[in-house]
């Protein structure tokens, strides 16, 4: 499994007449998705064409192709002549984005239990192995790449195509959130997160409410693990505030 093209249902095979600027934009989607996502560029950072293509010595339409694959997955904004910026959620955005992963693959992986098969259950060990293996070396864009293809596998086995789009960019916008910010060692020894092999054990156990409550634990504890700053520290009341209804309400109050 090609895990940092499955994550964002990025095809493997592409025409011939795309041929090695086809890779090429793949492989610079991916290092300035790396820079993106691990904050190493920021809304602060210009971006050009004409000077992304002198960096990674390819054409400007090259480097046009990745920044619209970047901005398809929301990390990235396009505005004409003014040029490209990283994207800047809000804790407001941060908020509303949590609240709508959690809705979407919540409703995604109740469908899963239905049709999962042992299969499928065995693809899902084998990803959380290799996240084990990158959390290991500390390895964030590593982690983030596996994360994000877990959870689309598990919502693919649901079988509701049309939301995927959806999540893929939430996923995005949240580990952008999540992951630009310097990471402690405590929350790498030590992370008070949910398992992904609790989820996966609940699924092959045909348990709803067992995976349900797997995932959402696995969600709400990576949002204080990672961003305390936007999310507070404290689960319970994390859990109370995306479940209260409207989130415009209470996206901007005091943790």
């Amino acid at each position: 499994m090609n895990v940092l093209l499955t994550a964002d249902r990025r095809s493997a095979v592409r025409g011939d007449n795309l041929g090695k600027r086809a890779r090429k934009s793949d492989a610079v989607y991916q290092d300035l998705k790396r820079k993106i996502l691990t904050g190493e560029m920021t809304s602060e950072s210009p971006i050009t064409e004409q000077s992304l293509a002198q960096d990674y010595g390819c054409s400007q339409s090259t480097i046009r192709e990745a920044l619209m694959l970047l901005q398809e997955c929301g990390l990235v904004v396009r505005r004409g002549y003014q040029g490209t910026f990283v994207t800047d959620p809000s804790p407001l955005e941060a908020r509303l984005m949590l609240k709508l992963r959690i809705d979407i693959e919540t409703t995604g992986i109740v469908e899963a239990v239905k049709y999962v098969c042992e299969e499928q259950i065995s693809d899902l060990l084998v990803l959380e192995e290799q996240f084990e293996a990158c959390h290991e070396k500390r390895d964030v864009f590593g982690c983030a790449e596996i994360d994000r293809s877990l959870h689309l596998t598990l919502f693919r086995i649901g079988q509701m195509p049309v939301l995927e789009p959806m999540l893929v960019r939430t996923f995005m916008i949240l580990q952008r959130v999540m992951l630009s910010e310097a990471r402690s060692e405590e929350s790498w020894a030590a992370p008070s997160v949910t398992r992904h092999r609790t989820i996966i054990d609940a699924l092959a156990a045909h348990d709803v409410d067992a995976t349900l409550k797997a995932l959402k634990c696995h969600i709400l504890s990576s949002a204080v693990n990672l961003a305390p700053h936007i999310y507070g520290a404290d689960i319970m009341q994390l859990h109370n505030q995306v479940e209260a209804l409207p989130v415009q309400a209470i996206g901007l109050q005091k943790i």
